[in-house]
């Protein structure tokens, strides 16, 4: 991939202009940022019933952070306030303007980064800082699951 800067979504979140942050795919509209953390890139997750859109039986609204919470739930996931880097465990941002409205999530790498989908973009990696801002809104919950076997499930 030659595509280095994204001055359209450095614009939406203005720290991606100081802080370092690496484009890894092309732009896809197949799959949001929901279904990149949990590793589904062949779908849209969102609760409305049309083609292509998926959101697991049992979540509430996907306008919701505890709608959010539930789809994280139900793959394993528990809420808790550690950012850090915890080798043993694989972990999740979600991102709101306020901390009932959900806007965007993240995933933790391995190697401490965070990564995510922005919208029907790319996906990036980048620091948590990065994305906060009057466009995704600020970390308002992280939630965490034990690494398969040792292993993580997604990177």
């Amino acid at each position: 991939m030659t595509v280095t800067r994204d001055p359209g979504l450095e614009q939406l979140c203005p720290n991606l202009r100081t802080m370092p942050y690496t484009i890894t795919s092309p732009k896809d509209p197949a799959y949001n940022c929901v279904a990149y953390a949990v590793g589904d890139l062949t779908q849209f997750w969102y609760d409305v019933n049309v083609k292509g859109y998926y959101w697991p039986p049992g979540a509430r609204s996907a306008d919701t952070t505890e709608g959010w919470t539930d789809v994280f739930r139900f793959h394993g996931y528990w809420e808790t306030d550690d950012r850090s880097l915890e080798p043993e465990y694989e972990k999740i941002a979600i991102y709101g303007i306020t901390k009932d409205v959900p806007e965007h999530v993240a995933r933790q790498k391995a190697s401490g980064s965070w990564t995510s989908k922005a919208g029907k973009g790319r996906d990036l990696e980048h620091t948590l800082e990065a994305l906060e801002g009057p466009f995704y809104g600020w970390v308002v919950r992280i939630m965490k699951r034990k690494c398969h076997g040792g292993r993580r499930v997604l990177e």
